[in-house]
């Protein structure tokens, strides 16, 4: 199927499919990097908006991972994990933002869960989803720094505060980073 393209020249749905979804990387990497920085930078500020900010986010990124899995649907044997991964993000956002008075150490066992979770998932996808060795080392980092701020974040839910923030922000300016890039080289 042939779809009109910006420049008026015709694109293949996939070629459509792949430059919307490519956006959609940018914008979940550019929030990733924009929470790390507001995290690292202004923690004070982070704490208290830290449950709306991370609700936003997981918003985000959950609507990403909705995407490329309805997209790999019936072309990916792992469209279904991106689908499961998209759900959960975004149920836990908007359960996020209707209680942003969820106590402090519910939310940091559940930021840790994702951000293991993540980290997991990312070091997965370079172990067998990868095939270019200059993407698997991208998804290593993300899945290490993932799986290493999600322990440290579990590790003691009750020790909230800047702690908690500074782990959170280095997670995010990291992922997003690598996010970004990985859509830069992606796209050329």
């Amino acid at each position: 199927m042939e779809i009109q393209g910006k420049d008026g020249g015709s694109m293949s749905t996939k070629e459509y499919v792949d430059e919307h979804v490519h956006g959609l990387v940018v914008l979940q990497g550019l929030v990733t990097v924009a929470f790390g920085v507001v995290a690292m930078f202004f923690p004070g500020l982070t704490l208290v908006n830290l449950v709306t900010l991370f609700a936003v986010y997981l918003a985000v990124v959950g609507v990403a991972e909705l995407v490329h899995g309805f997209r790999d649907l019936g072309k990916s044997a792992s469209y279904w994990f991106s689908l499961l991964v998209g759900l959960v993000l975004v149920a836990g956002g908007v359960y996020l933002v209707r209680n942003p008075s969820a106590e402090m150490s519910a939310f940091l066992v559940f930021a840790g869960a994702f951000v293991l979770v993540r980290g997991v998932a990312e070091l997965f996808v370079s172990a067998f989803y990868s095939s270019n060795s200059e993407h698997r080392l991208l998804h290593v980092v993300a899945g290490v720094v993932g799986v290493v701020a999600g322990l440290l974040l579990w590790r003691s839910p009750a020790v909230a505060g800047l702690d908690a923030v500074g782990v959170l922000g280095l997670y995010a300016l990291v992922v997003g980073s690598a996010g970004l890039a990985l859509a830069s080289r992606v796209r050329h």
